[in-house]
């Protein structure tokens, strides 16, 4: 099944406005993690610092995650979502001096909204345009590229101030940019060069650990250049470069200025001793992987994986007809080793956990790249990926209805647990659901509904905006969006 090139960007924006108005939908408060953060944006605006000394232990944005250095608080974490957050808040700030408006509180929802949530559902239409091309049908690609953004952690975490999907977010934009340029060369204009090297910049100074994904990517970027030939090699070398080393510079001023020394991280100069400890070990935190938390991450039904967002066994079933297609061999190693290598990876880290979390919330910049092999699972098995996707869907939603800051005091027994005798969705978040206690939302904010009826808003918005995209009838294939031949 295809479209017209109207259709393709049209079905795009469907699914971009059914995202955005799913992300939009909620409101988490972040806690430690996200108050760290907006710490760190109300003291760049408010008082032209970077300081978080009169943030730190205020209502509103109270947190445990910073560090002390020089007789200052700082935030510990990584400025990429800190210094966008910054960019957006002042004209809101200014609004607010000049007509009381909006709040704190209000600032917090809607950074949250555009530095996580609005990233989160770009990224989610070019997984549905990426998921067209690999599978030539509409149905499979939508299936796909929901399944990810609505039935893994990506959901619950863009309605949080978190930097996780944010960096996921940025990373698959820049692979998919990378792709369309193999696809078609003539796109590699300076300025989309620049802007491939500038996402996988702030990735990296928004979330660390992303080096681990930035490496096959900038691998996959070499092959697409090498494989158009000599013709302006250096231009296509440099400037990406430059891009990715802006966000870098940033973040080792950022180091300069507050910790003396621009490779010295906040998270050398923490405040409690016990993430102190724990980031200590191995690099930031992550040693040798461990076979029993990867167990943990993916197949316990406290918190596994595969438990939370059953679909994605669909991805192993598409992965190997992905490898058996010679014509995306490159992508089919380059999401592969994404894949598997940072979530074996991240089995290594000293807190995989996450502390208060959903699940293992470190793997989640990996997982907008599942919907590549769910997008080969043939058709046939359609109806099954289907089935699978509205569990999971289902299951992420009371997530992000409820509270993914889910306690960690499971974790301290989780291997004295009998196998089914606990889990983070149905244990905590739907027992939240049960008692009352759901997530800020547009329908408890502006509409008076309570409880469950609150929910109806965002199920009635998805059932029109998912009407709508059916109701469209097939042609062809836009021509950057066709096979190769044989």
């Amino acid at each position: 099944m295809s479209v017209r090139p109207r259709h393709h960007l049209r079905d795009a924006l469907l699914v971009f406005c059914l995202l955005g108005f799913a992300f939009g939908y909620f409101y988490q408060d972040p806690g430690w993690n996200g108050n760290s953060r907006f710490g760190l944006i109300f003291a760049i605006v408010r008082e032209g610092r970077l300081t978080i000394d009169s943030f730190h232990d205020q209502e509103g944005t109270r947190t445990g995650d910073k560090s002390f250095f020089d007789g200052h608080y700082y935030s510990d974490k990584a400025i990429g979502p800190s210094l966008i957050g910054a960019a957006l808040y002042a004209p809101l700030y200014w609004m607010k001096l000049a007509i009381h408006h909006p709040s704190q509180e209000t600032s917090k929802v809607i950074l949250t909204f555009l530095v996580i949530g609005l990233p989160s559902a770009v990224a989610g239409s070019l997984m549905y345009i990426l998921c067209l091309h690999l599978s030539g049908s509409r149905t499979r690609a939508y299936v796909a590229a929901l399944a990810i953004a609505l039935g893994t952690m990506y959901f619950p975490y863009s309605v949080i101030f978190f930097s996780h999907q944010l960096a996921s977010a940025l990373l698959f934009g820049a692979f998919f940019m990378i792709f369309l340029l193999k696809r078609s060369p003539e796109v590699g204009k300076s300025w989309y060069l620049f802007l491939i090297g500038m996402l996988l910049g702030w990735a990296l100074i928004s979330e660390f650990p992303t080096a681990a994904i930035i490496v096959p990517l900038g691998a996959y970027y070499l092959h697409v250049v090498w494989r158009a030939g000599a013709g302006h090699r250096l231009r296509s070398l440099a400037l990406p470069a430059f891009g990715g080393l802006i966000p870098v510079v940033f973040q080792l001023a950022y180091n300069a200025r507050s910790f003396g020394n621009p490779f010295s991280l906040g998270y050398a100069n923490l405040v409690d001793p016990l993430y102190g400890e724990a980031m200590a070990q191995g690099v930031m935190g992550i040693q040798w992987p461990n076979m029993q938390v990867l167990y943990y991450t993916l197949l316990h039904p406290s918190m596994g994986l595969l438990w939370e967002s059953p679909v994605l066994l669909m991805a192993f079933v598409g992965a190997g007809f992905m490898f058996r297609d010679r014509r995306y061999r490159a992508e089919a190693i380059v999401t592969g080793w994404i894949i598997a290598f940072y979530v074996i990876m991240m089995s290594g880290y000293s807190m995989w956990w996450g502390g208060f979390a959903l699940g293992a919330r470190h793997i989640i910049p990996a997982l907008a790249f599942l919907c590549i092999p769910l997008a080969f699972v043939p058709r046939r098995l359609t109806w099954l990926t289907i089935l699978l996707a509205i569990v999971s869907v289902g299951q992420m939603t009371i997530a992000a209805a409820s509270n993914v800051l889910v306690p960690d005091t499971m974790v301290l027994r989780i291997g004295a647990q009998r196998f089914f005798e606990y889990s983070n969705i149905y244990s905590y978040c739907l027992k939240e659901l049960l008692d009352g206690n759901f997530a800020r939302n547009l329908g408890l904010q502006y509409l008076g509904l309570h409880g469950w009826a609150s929910l109806l808003p965002l199920g009635a918005a998805a059932a029109a905006l998912i009407a709508l995209f059916l109701r469209r009838s097939p042609s062809h294939l836009p021509r950057l969006l066709r096979s190769d031949p044989g």
